[in-house]
């Protein structure tokens, strides 16, 4: 059950082990050939795993392992194409991003994203807002039982302030949704990710888990690439990218 207790462990501390937990399960798992973004490949039609499989000529490519397993069924489609060409871009594209937050091109800590602090104030005022209109409502109701407000009139003004409540709490929620949402300061993590990645002749696997969360895969061969660090995600504006 999460949020009953007071945590043992930082949430992020717990996050980063869940991570190593889940890459040295990777390395148990014994196969013939491992590919640098081996289990990190999603259909985006379907949602299920991409493989890479390696061709009588010795090229790789890929396949939906749904369409894979249910190719008669018409399920899902392929999503084949050239896997060393995917690989190749895809690293060109995060070496050529981290190279411009090393050199401090891209700037992380970004100035325009509103702290949760922010949202605070934000959500006080909706909800300043929406009691002064509940208060409006309650006094209008008593107007109308003194007589000062005709029946036609409360009615008209009461439908009219329903629908201002209606708007500032779907206001309130959607503020609420973005202060969860807040893009964690995770500044120092990623430059050190950064600074790791760049010093690698040949990046491992595991360090790509550790930068990627998922490769979507469309059936139009868009692909969209979704990192582990928010920050990171929201710099790099990568996903919904052909690369």
């Amino acid at each position: 059950m999460e949020n009953t207790h007071e945590p043992i462990i930082e949430r992020q501390v717990f996050n980063k082990v869940q991570k190593m937990v889940m890459v040295q399960k990777y390395n148990r798992n014994e196969k013939k050939h491992k590919f640098l973004l081996d289990g990190l490949l999603v259909c985006y039609e379907c949602k299920h795993k991409i493989g890479v499989r390696t061709r009588k000529n010795g090229k790789l490519d890929m396949v939906c392992n749904n369409y894979r397993r249910n190719s008669k069924l018409g399920l899902c489609t392929s999503h084949g194409f050239s896997y060393d060409t995917l690989e190749k871009d895809i690293l060109q594209y995060i070496r050529k991003l981290f190279l411009a937050i090393d050199s401090k091109k891209i700037e992380l800590n970004i100035k325009n994203n509103r702290t949760k602090q922010d949202y605070g104030k934000m959500l006080k005022r909706k909800q300043t807002e929406i009691n002064l209109i509940k208060d409006n409502m309650d006094k209008m109701y008593m107007d109308k039982l003194n007589g000062k407000v005709s029946e036609e009139m409360y009615e008209r003004l009461f439908n009219k302030l329903i629908n201002e409540i209606n708007q500032k709490e779907k206001e309130y929620n959607e503020l609420k949704n973005k202060k969860e949402d807040t893009l964690q300061d995770d500044s120092k993590e990623i430059e050190k990710i950064v600074k790791e990645f760049l010093k690698l002749e040949k990046p491992t696997p595991e360090i790509m888990k550790v930068i990627i969360n998922k490769i979507e895969i469309h059936q139009n061969k868009q692909v969209d690439v979704l990192f582990n660090f928010k920050k990171l995600q929201t710099v790099s504006k990568s996903s919904y990218k052909n690369l």
